[in-house]
């Protein structure tokens, strides 16, 4: 399957790096201690392979458990959690016009978890710009979008089109962490309280290497088709999902090899399976 998207980010804008933003590394540091203390929600768990966590930090009522994305009148007020978090909350004042601030939470990736590739904002009729700033990461995490995978690096400003095919994975040792924020406006301009650099696409210094994949390889994953069924079909996912980090199978192409693997074992509730959540994270849901 192509990577198609029904919607566009404001002003056509793709994934890019924003800005690096200097960070305080004494401030953030006592910060990312409360935040490694913080009780955090797993409302995404369908779109990880592990436990993503999640927190907010602001929203519409400032009321914690309230973690639906969506339009409301007005800007964001700050959560219980976002309030015990001096530097962080000085980021998003100082950096976004908090008037379009819609949410802004910390995504939690632990040790081993790989996101579902997926595109976001598929049950919302208005168009939202995400944006990233990576807290704490490292050269074993990485993002993608298409066939790009990438690193966001600590301190750094990202665009994500959101709208498009994209996943995550933390091959790291701790969490990685990633403020990020949702807003509905016109442009980035509108959302940023300093001009971001208006270079396209992902900094050549950002993207990771990836290899063919081998013919051995590929013989191996299809051969996958002997073993799946429904209780290891997410298992399965997860292999092929961990591949396209390295090698050069591209995210939402995931989907079409688990058709393939699924066709292949004989088992018609596993290629429905397959369909179903093919619409549910790629098309419409």
């Amino acid at each position: 399957m192509t990577d198609t998207t029904a919607g566009k980010a404001p002003g056509a804008e793709r994934t890019r790096r924003l800005a690096t933003v200097p960070l305080d590394t004494e401030r953030l540091a006592a910060d990312l201690e409360v935040m490694d203390r913080l009780p955090y929600a797993s409302s995404y768990s369908d779109f990880a392979f592990a436990s993503l966590r999640n927190t907010m930090l602001w929203n519409a009522t400032g009321v914690l458990g309230e973690a639906l994305l969506g339009d409301y009148p007005g800007g964001a007020r700050p959560t219980e959690h976002g309030r015990l978090l001096p530097y962080v909350n000085e980021l998003i004042t100082g950096l976004f016009r908090t008037e379009h601030l819609k949410f802004a939470r910390l995504l939690v990736l632990p040790p081993g978890c790989v996101m579902v590739p997926h595109r976001d904002y598929l049950e919302l009729d208005q168009d939202m710009i995400r944006i990233h700033v990576p807290l704490r990461t490292s050269e074993r995490c990485f993002s993608s979008q298409g066939d790009t995978v990438f690193h966001m690096r600590a301190g750094e400003m990202w665009f994500l089109d959101a709208t498009r095919t994209h996943t995550a994975a933390s091959f790291w040792d701790i969490d990685r962490i990633h403020l990020t924020c949702d807003f509905i406006a016109g442009s980035l301009d509108e959302v940023l309280t300093a001009p971001a650099a208006h270079r396209p696409g992902v900094p050549a210094g950002n993207i990771a290497p990836r290899r063919p994949l081998r013919p051995a390889e590929r013989d191996a994953l299809l051969g996958l088709a002997g073993l799946i069924d429904l209780d290891n079909y997410r298992d399965v996912m997860a292999v092929l999902t961990k591949r396209h980090f390295e090698a050069l199978i591209q995210a939402d192409e995931v989907f079409g090899w688990m058709k393939d693997i699924a066709a292949a074992s004989g088992r018609p509730e596993v290629l429905d399976r397959v369909a179903r959540d093919e619409e549910y994270y790629l098309v419409r849901r």
